[in-house]
Protein backbone atom coordinates (compact mmCIF):
# COMPACT_ATOMS: atom_id res chain seq x y z
CA UNK A 1 0.00 0.00 0.00
CA UNK A 2 1.12 3.49 -0.81
CA UNK A 3 1.35 5.96 2.01
CA UNK A 4 -0.65 9.14 1.56
CA UNK A 5 2.61 11.06 1.07
CA UNK A 6 3.98 8.67 -1.56
CA UNK A 7 0.66 8.71 -3.44
CA UNK A 8 0.68 12.52 -3.42
CA UNK A 9 4.24 12.63 -4.79
CA UNK A 10 3.56 10.08 -7.52
CA UNK A 11 0.28 11.76 -8.46
CA UNK A 12 2.07 15.11 -8.68
CA UNK A 13 4.57 13.51 -11.06
CA UNK A 14 1.68 12.15 -13.17
CA UNK A 15 0.39 15.72 -13.55
CA UNK A 16 3.92 16.93 -14.40
CA UNK A 17 4.32 14.15 -17.00
CA UNK A 18 0.93 14.97 -18.54
CA UNK A 19 1.88 18.64 -18.66
CA UNK A 20 5.10 17.66 -20.42
CA UNK A 21 3.28 15.42 -22.90
CA UNK A 22 0.87 18.20 -23.85
CA UNK A 23 3.55 20.90 -23.73
CA UNK A 24 5.96 19.05 -26.00
CA UNK A 25 3.17 18.27 -28.47
CA UNK A 26 2.32 21.97 -28.52
CA UNK A 27 6.01 22.87 -28.89
CA UNK A 28 6.22 20.56 -31.93
CA UNK A 29 3.35 22.53 -33.47
CA UNK A 30 5.09 25.86 -32.79
CA UNK A 31 8.51 25.27 -34.35
CA UNK A 32 9.52 25.23 -37.98
CA UNK A 33 12.79 23.27 -37.71
CA UNK A 34 12.18 19.60 -38.61
CA UNK A 35 14.80 18.32 -36.13
CA UNK A 36 13.24 20.28 -33.26
CA UNK A 37 9.77 19.13 -34.27
CA UNK A 38 10.92 15.49 -34.24
CA UNK A 39 12.64 15.91 -30.87
CA UNK A 40 9.52 17.47 -29.32
CA UNK A 41 7.29 14.70 -30.68
CA UNK A 42 9.67 12.10 -29.20
CA UNK A 43 9.73 13.89 -25.83
CA UNK A 44 5.93 14.15 -25.82
CA UNK A 45 5.70 10.37 -26.30
CA UNK A 46 8.30 9.83 -23.59
CA UNK A 47 6.30 11.95 -21.14
CA UNK A 48 3.15 9.97 -22.02
CA UNK A 49 5.05 6.80 -21.10
CA UNK A 50 6.20 8.44 -17.84
CA UNK A 51 2.56 9.14 -16.93
CA UNK A 52 1.56 5.56 -17.77
CA UNK A 53 4.37 4.08 -15.66
CA UNK A 54 3.51 6.30 -12.71
CA UNK A 55 -0.20 5.54 -13.05
CA UNK A 56 0.54 1.80 -12.90
CA UNK A 57 2.58 2.35 -9.71
CA UNK A 58 -0.22 4.31 -8.05
CA UNK A 59 -2.83 1.69 -8.97
CA UNK A 60 -0.56 -1.15 -7.82
CA UNK A 61 -0.18 0.69 -4.51
CA UNK A 62 -3.94 0.77 -4.04
CA UNK A 63 -4.43 4.50 -4.62
CA UNK A 64 -6.37 6.49 -7.18
CA UNK A 65 -4.16 7.99 -9.93
CA UNK A 66 -4.47 11.57 -11.12
CA UNK A 67 -5.61 12.28 -14.66
CA UNK A 68 -5.12 15.35 -16.78
CA UNK A 69 -2.72 18.21 -16.35
CA UNK A 70 -2.23 20.94 -13.81
CA UNK A 71 -3.09 24.64 -13.84
CA UNK A 72 0.56 25.73 -13.92
CA UNK A 73 1.21 23.62 -17.01
CA UNK A 74 -1.86 25.06 -18.70
CA UNK A 75 -0.70 28.60 -17.97
CA UNK A 76 2.78 27.74 -19.26
CA UNK A 77 1.33 26.46 -22.56
CA UNK A 78 -0.83 29.57 -22.95
CA UNK A 79 2.33 31.64 -22.43
CA UNK A 80 4.09 29.69 -25.20
CA UNK A 81 1.14 30.35 -27.53
CA UNK A 82 1.16 34.08 -26.78
CA UNK A 83 4.93 34.38 -27.01
CA UNK A 84 5.24 32.50 -30.31
CA UNK A 85 2.46 34.61 -31.78
CA UNK A 86 4.47 37.80 -31.24
CA UNK A 87 8.11 36.75 -31.35
CA UNK A 88 9.90 36.30 -34.66
CA UNK A 89 12.41 33.70 -33.40
CA UNK A 90 9.83 31.02 -32.50
CA UNK A 91 12.33 28.17 -32.22
CA UNK A 92 14.40 29.95 -29.58
CA UNK A 93 11.33 31.01 -27.58
CA UNK A 94 9.84 27.52 -27.63
CA UNK A 95 13.18 25.95 -26.62
CA UNK A 96 13.48 28.39 -23.72
CA UNK A 97 10.00 27.52 -22.49
CA UNK A 98 10.66 23.77 -22.82
CA UNK A 99 13.82 24.17 -20.77
CA UNK A 100 11.86 26.01 -18.07
CA UNK A 101 9.25 23.26 -18.07
CA UNK A 102 11.80 20.47 -17.73
CA UNK A 103 13.67 22.37 -15.02
CA UNK A 104 10.41 22.48 -13.06
CA UNK A 105 9.92 18.75 -13.73
CA UNK A 106 13.47 18.03 -12.56
CA UNK A 107 12.73 19.84 -9.31
CA UNK A 108 9.49 17.87 -8.82
CA UNK A 109 11.32 14.58 -9.34
CA UNK A 110 14.04 15.58 -6.87
CA UNK A 111 11.37 16.43 -4.30
CA UNK A 112 9.59 13.12 -4.87
CA UNK A 113 12.82 11.21 -4.29
CA UNK A 114 13.02 12.75 -0.80
CA UNK A 115 9.84 10.86 0.15
CA UNK A 116 11.09 8.08 2.46
CA UNK A 117 8.04 5.84 2.00
CA UNK A 118 8.58 5.20 -1.73
CA UNK A 119 9.17 1.52 -2.38
CA UNK A 120 12.31 0.38 -4.18
CA UNK A 121 10.32 -0.13 -7.39
CA UNK A 122 8.73 3.32 -7.14
CA UNK A 123 12.07 4.94 -6.37
CA UNK A 124 13.70 3.17 -9.35
CA UNK A 125 11.01 4.42 -11.74
CA UNK A 126 11.25 7.98 -10.41
CA UNK A 127 15.07 7.90 -10.62
CA UNK A 128 14.95 6.61 -14.21
CA UNK A 129 12.44 9.27 -15.23
CA UNK A 130 14.58 11.94 -13.56
CA UNK A 131 17.60 10.72 -15.52
CA UNK A 132 15.67 10.88 -18.80
CA UNK A 133 14.39 14.36 -17.89
CA UNK A 134 17.96 15.49 -17.25
CA UNK A 135 19.04 13.95 -20.56
CA UNK A 136 16.27 15.90 -22.30
CA UNK A 137 17.37 19.10 -20.55
CA UNK A 138 20.92 18.56 -21.77
CA UNK A 139 19.69 18.04 -25.35
CA UNK A 140 17.42 21.08 -25.16
CA UNK A 141 20.28 23.25 -23.94
CA UNK A 142 22.51 21.98 -26.77
CA UNK A 143 19.80 22.87 -29.28
CA UNK A 144 19.41 26.26 -27.62
CA UNK A 145 23.15 26.91 -28.06
CA UNK A 146 22.92 25.99 -31.76
CA UNK A 147 19.91 28.23 -32.32
CA UNK A 148 21.74 31.08 -30.57
CA UNK A 149 24.73 30.78 -32.93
Amino acid sequence: MLTKEAAEQLNHLIIIANDGKIGYAQAADNVNAPMLKAMFVRLSSERAEFAEQLTRLVIAGGAEPEHGSGPVGTLHRVWIDIKTAFVTDDNRSVLNECIKGDQAAESAYETALKEPSLSDEQRNVVEQQLKLTRDALFSLKQEQDQVAD
